[in-house]
């Protein structure tokens, strides 16, 4: 079982948006794990955890 949680995130307090954009990152990162995660299995791939499975999109 999978957890991910965000919290903290206020954007009326985050005037530059960074805390809401990085929270959406990093909620998009942590699914695309877990998304990924059977593929993997059912193709015998290993993802690479220095490169962001986001990179490029």
């Amino acid at each position: 079982m999978e957890v991910a949680n965000a919290r903290k995130v206020s954007p009326p307090y985050d005037h530059a948006d960074i805390t809401s954009a990085l929270a959406n990152r990093v909620v998009l990162e942590a699914l695309s794990g877990i998304a990924r995660r059977p593929r993997d299995r059912r193709d015998g791939t290993q993802w690479d955890p220095r490169r962001p499975l986001l990179d490029g999109r």
